[in-house]
C-alpha cells in the first residue's frame, strides 16, 4: 500500500484543523452575543386555551442580585449539590463526565449528565432548543471551556444563580427567596440555602410548596454533601435538617394549578428544560368540566365548614383514551390554611370501602359467589388481624352503621357497602388472589398482603385518587387499561412535535380469563348502578342517582379522615376525595354526605345534554327469579323476590327451602314461617 505523501498529510492536517476551528467557532458563537430573549413555555388546555405560561420573561418572577449579596452558605450549597469541583475545573469536570457515562451505560439510558454549572448555564441560556445529541453535547463541552476561560467563577455563579429555575415559575435565587421565604437572598439561613439548592436538580419534584417531603429529603442530601465537602460540620447536619422552615406559596396567574404542575413534573425527566421556556404543551384538560369541578368543590366545602372539612380533590377520566378531563388537587392552591398547595389527588390516603367492587369482581370471576349469593351479615370473628395494627390475632369487623342485617345477597351487600359480608368473601377468596387482581387494575401496596390482612377490603391500605380513579376507568373500559394521559403533545420553539402520547388500550386479563372477566365486570356495573341495592345504607333516593344509568361507589374510613365517591359509565370515570390535608378527622362526614354531592354535580354536568353509552350485557348472562332472603329460586310463598342476573352455569337450580308451611300450635292454622340455617341462631336469639 502506497504511503501518503508529505503534501497529502499537510492537507489532511489543515482540513482537520479547519474543521476543528469551525466546530469551535460554531460552539462558542452563541455565547458571544447577549442572551436571547426567552420564549415562554405555554401549557394549553385541550381546546387550546392558555392554562399557564412559564418562563423568566416576567419581571415579578425574575429578580437579579449581585454575587456580593449572595450568602456564602447558598454558594456552598449550590456547588455541593450541582458541581462539587466547580472551583477546580475549567468548565468541564472530566471525572464527573466519565462517571456519568459509566452510569448511563450500566442503566441503558441517560440517568446522569455530569454537567458542570457552566454547562447548565449555557444550556439554559444559549442552547435552550438544542437537541440532546452527541454533537450538541460536544458543542456544549467546547462552549463551557471557552466560557470558563473568559469569565471568572464568581461571574458565572452570579449569572447562573440569577437565572436558574427554582419551581413555581421562579427564576433566580432572589425571586425564590422572596416568594418561598418572604426574605431577601442575603438573609437566607443555611437550612434555607440547602433547600433552595436542592430544588435545582428537579424543580417539579423538589419544590417545597407541593412536595414538602421530597424537598426535605433533598435538603438533607444537600446538607450531607456540604458536610462531605467541608462547608459545614457533620455533627450540625441533623440540626440544620430538622429546623422548621416557613414556606409560602408563590402566586401567579394560572388555571388548574395542580394539573399544570403535574404536567410539568411528568415532562421534566424527558425534557429537563421544559420550565425554562421555548415549548408548547397541549394537554387533555376540559376547561369547562374543570370549572364545574372547582366550583362544586368550593361550594361543598363551604357547606361542610362546621364539620371540619377543609379540602377535596377530583379526577375525571375518559376510560378509552385515559385522558384526564378534570383535575382538582385541593380546594385552592393558594389556600395556605388548608395546605392548598399539597396535591391531594396524588397523595396516598386510606380508601375505606372503595376497593370492594374489585374484590367482588374477582370473587364472581372465580365462581366463589354470584350477585344472588346470600351472605350472613351477623357478628363474626376472623383469625389474623392485620400485622400492621400490632393488635391481637382476632379481627372483628363492624358495619359502618353498627347494624347487622342477617341474610343479605351479594348485590345488596356491595350496593349498600356492608363490611362483614365483604370480609367473609375475602376470607374465602384469599388475600393473595385479591392483591393479584388489584395489581391488574393498577393498584399496588408497599407491604405483603398479610401486613394488611382482611381489613384491606375496608380501607386498610393507602391509595391515591389518581390510581383509584384509573382502576375504576379500567372497569368502565371493560377490563382494558391505558395509563392516565395528561399530555397529548409537546412542540419546540420551531413548531416541531418532540413528544407525543398516543393512547393504547390493553386487556388486563389473559385470553382464557377474558370472557369470564367481562361477565363479572358487567355484573359489578349492574350492581353499582342499581338504586335498590343501595337501599339498606343509602335509601332508594340519593345523590348517587343522576337520572341516567351510572355506577357509583362510596368509601369512608372508620375515623372519618377520608371519604370518597367513585363512579363510571362506559365513556366517563370520576373519583372524588374529601377530607383534610393534615389528616385530622372530619366530624362524622361520610362519603355519601361529603364526596357524593361533588360527584353528583360533575356527573350530572357531564350528561346534561346526552346519555351515557350503553354497555350491553355479554353473552351467557341469564336471569332467574330468586327469593331474596335465601338466594334460591323463587317460590309462591317467598314474600320478597327479584329477577337476578347470573353467569350461565352459576344460577340456582333448587327452589327456596327457607320459607315453609307449618302448623301454628296456638291457632291450628297453617302459616308460612322463615327457618334460617343454624349459623343465624345466635343472631336470632339476640332479638333480630
Amino acid at each position: 500500500m502506497k504511503r501518503p505523501s508529505h503534501r497529502q498529510i499537510l492537507i489532511a492536517v489543515a482540513a482537520l484543523a479547519a474543521a476543528a476551528f469551525c466546530f469551535v467557532a460554531w460552539s462558542i458563537a452563541p455565547t458571544l452575543s447577549d442572551a436571547p430573549l426567552p420564549i415562554p413555555t405555554r401549557v394549553l388546555a385541550a381546546d387550546g386555551s392558555l392554562l399557564y405560561q412559564v418562563g423568566p420573561e416576567d419581571e415579578e418572577t425574575s429578580a437579579p442580585i449581585a454575587f456580593s449579596d449572595m450568602p456564602i452558605s447558598l454558594v456552598n450549597a449550590v456547588v455541593s449539590a450541582e458541581d462539587k469541583r466547580f472551583f477546580e475545573h475549567h468548565g468541564v469536570d472530566w471525572l464527573a463526565l466519565v462517571r456519568a457515562l459509566k452510569d448511563d451505560i450500566a442503566a441503558g439510558e441517560i440517568v446522569s449528565g455530569g454537567s458542570t454549572i457552566e454547562q447548565q448555564y449555557l444550556k439554559n441560556t444559549f442552547f435552550t432548543d438544542a437537541p440532546r445529541t452527541l454533537p450538541e453535547k460536544a458543542r456544549e463541552l467546547v462552549a463551557a471551556q471557552w466560557w470558563a476561560a473568559t469569565h471568572s467563577k464568581n461571574d458565572t455563579l452570579e449569572r447562573y444563580l440569577n437565572t436558574v429555575y427554582l419551581g413555581n415559575n421562579l427564576f433566580g435565587v432572589q425571586a425564590a427567596a422572596q416568594e418561598y421565604f418572604h426574605k431577601d437572598t442575603r438573609d437566607l439561613s443555611i437550612s434555607e440555602s440547602a433547600l433552595l439548592a436542592g430544588i435545582i436538580g428537579a424543580p417539579s419534584r423538589y419544590e417545597p410548596v407541593s412536595h414538602g417531603a421530597a424537598a426535605s429529603d433533598r435538603q438533607r442530601f444537600v446538607l450531607d454533601r456540604m458536610a462531605k465537602n467541608g462547608y459545614i460540620k457533620t455533627e450540625d447536619v441533623e440540626g440544620y435538617a430538622s429546623t422548621r422552615l416557613s414556606v409560602f406559596a408563590p402566586r401567579h396567574e394560572i388555571s388548574a394549578p395542580h394539573f399544570v404542575f403535574r404536567v410539568l413534573e411528568l415532562l421534566e425527566p424527558a425534557i429537563p428544560d421544559i420550565a425554562i421556556g421555548g415549548y408548547e404543551v397541549r394537554t387533555t384538560l376540559d376547561p369547562d368540566l374543570q370549572h364545574v369541578a372547582e366550583n362544586s368543590v368550593g361550594l361543598q366545602l363551604t357547606k361542610l365548614m362546621e364539620e371540619h372539612v377543609t379540602d377535596a380533590a377530583v379526577v375525571a377520566v375518559d376510560p378509552e383514551s385515559g385522558d384526564v378531563l378534570a383535575y382538582v388537587g385541593s380546594v385552592g392552591y393558594w389556600n395556605e390554611g388548608a395546605s392548598g398547595a399539597v396535591n391531594m389527588a396524588d397523595a396516598e390516603r386510606q380508601p375505606g370501602s372503595a376497593l370492594k367492587p374489585f374484590m367482588y369482581q374477582t370473587a364472581i370471576m372465580n365462581k366463589l359467589v354470584t350477585p344472588g349469593t346470600v351472605i350472613a351479615d351477623i357478628p363474626s370473628t376472623f383469625e389474623g388481624e392485620p400485622l400492621g395494627t400490632g393488635g391481637s390475632n382476632l379481627y372483628v369487623p363492624e358495619n359502618y352503621n353498627d347494624r347487622f342485617h342477617g341474610p343479605v345477597s351479594v348485590r345488596d351487600a356491595l350496593g349498600s357497602s356492608l363490611n362483614i359480608p365483604a370480609v367473609k368473601i375475602l376470607d374465602q377468596l384469599g388475600l393473595n388472589t385479591f392483591f393479584g387482581a388489584l395489581e391488574k387494575f393498577g393498584i399496588t401496596f408497599d407491604e405483603a398482603p398479610d401486613y394488611y390482612g382482611l381489613g384491606i377490603v375496608l380501607g386498610g391500605g393507602e391509595v391515591t385518587l389518581e390510581e383509584a380513579t384509573h382502576a375504576y376507568a379500567v372497569l368502565a373500559a371493560n377490563n382494558q387499561s391505558t395509563p392516565l394521559r395528561f399530555i397529548t403533545e409537546v412542540r419546540d420553539a420551531s413548531g416541531a412535535v418532540i413528544y407525543q402520547d398516543d393512547p393504547h388500550l390493553e386487556r388486563i386479563f389473559d385470553a382464557h380469563e377474558q370472557t369470564r372477566a367481562e361477565q363479572a365486570t358487567a355484573l359489578i356495573g349492574d350492581i353499582l348502578s342499581d338504586k335498590t341495592a343501595r337501599a339498606l345504607s343509602f335509601g332508594e333516593s340519593s345523590l348517587m342517582e343522576i337520572g341516567k344509568p351510572a355506577a357509583a361507589k362510596t368509601g369512608t374510613t372508620r375515623d372519618f379522615k377520608d371519604n370518597w365517591a367513585f363512579g363510571y359509565t362506559p365513556d366517563f370515570a370520576l373519583g372524588v376525595w374529601v377530607g383534610n390535608a393534615d389528616n385530622s378527622p372530619m366530624y362524622g362526614v361520610s362519603g355519601a354526605s361529603g364526596a357524593v354531592p361533588i360527584w353528583h354535580d360533575i356527573m350530572a354536568y357531564r350528561y346534561r345534554f346526552d346519555d351515557p353509552q350503553i354497555e350491553m350485557m355479554p353473552d351467557d348472562i341469564v336471569t332467574r327469579d330468586v327469593c331474596v332472603t335465601s338466594g334460591m329460586l323463587a317460590t309462591e310463598i317467598c314474600p320478597k323476590t327479584r329477577t337476578e342476573k347470573f353467569i350461565s352455569g352459576t344460577e340456582p337450580t333448587l327452589g327456596d327451602t327457607w320459607y315453609r308451611w307449618e302448623m301454628n300450635s296456638k291457632t291450628g292454622q297453617r302459616e308460612v314461617v322463615l327457618v334460617l340455617p343454624p349459623e343465624y341462631d345466635a343472631w336470632v336469639q339476640n332479638g333480630n
